[in-house]
């Protein structure tokens, strides 16, 4: 039997998260940044929009393409309860903010560039968790996406729409 969640959540809790890890990782950096918050301002800005305009050309598509043919879901499936969807959705987060508390130790310059990839990949889930909540609004549908224990694997998982609750 297949497990699911809905997409909206995983991207909330993790876009957000993500979003925060970036911009504290970036701040405690300009004010550790001994030559001046430039050294650690300049990599973040330079890797988030490549970064993040690398994650609109290469995922946006294929990710709205899914939710369009994102067809009922198959009997039995079941719903992740949400406290296991933080936890799982979470962890992402979690590695972030370990590996950006290290390099803010070990070398400030990389402090900023992994906080400026957290930031543009945070940015990317916030983006395409509106427009996907548009979407539903649209289609009064919820898209579900399948979990497995793997909480990287978000790309290209199955997808499927259900009708929301009329009540």
């Amino acid at each position: 039997m297949a497990l699911a969640s809905p997409i909206t959540r995983d991207l909330r809790i993790d876009g957000f998260g993500l979003v925060a890890v970036g911009l504290a990782g970036v701040i405690a950096a300009a004010v550790m940044a001994k030559g001046g918050p430039g050294l650690a301002l300049i990599p973040f800005i330079i890797v988030a929009l490549v970064f993040g305009l690398a994650q609109v050309v290469v995922s946006g598509g294929w990710l709205r393409t899914a939710v369009a043919k994102a067809g009922p879901p198959p009997p039995g499936l079941i719903r992740e309860d949400e406290s296991h969807t933080m936890r799982r959705a979470g962890l992402p987060t979690l590695v972030a903010v370990v590996l950006v508390a290290i390099a803010l130790f070990a070398w400030l310059q990389f402090a900023a560039l992994l906080a400026g990839v957290a930031f543009a990949a945070g940015m990317m889930d916030v983006r395409s968790r509106t427009w996907i909540s548009k979407h539903e609004g649209e289609h009064d549908v919820m898209i579900l996406r399948e979990v497995t224990w793997l909480p990287f694997a978000t790309s290209r998982r199955p997808l499927w729409a259900e009708p929301r609750d009329p009540s």
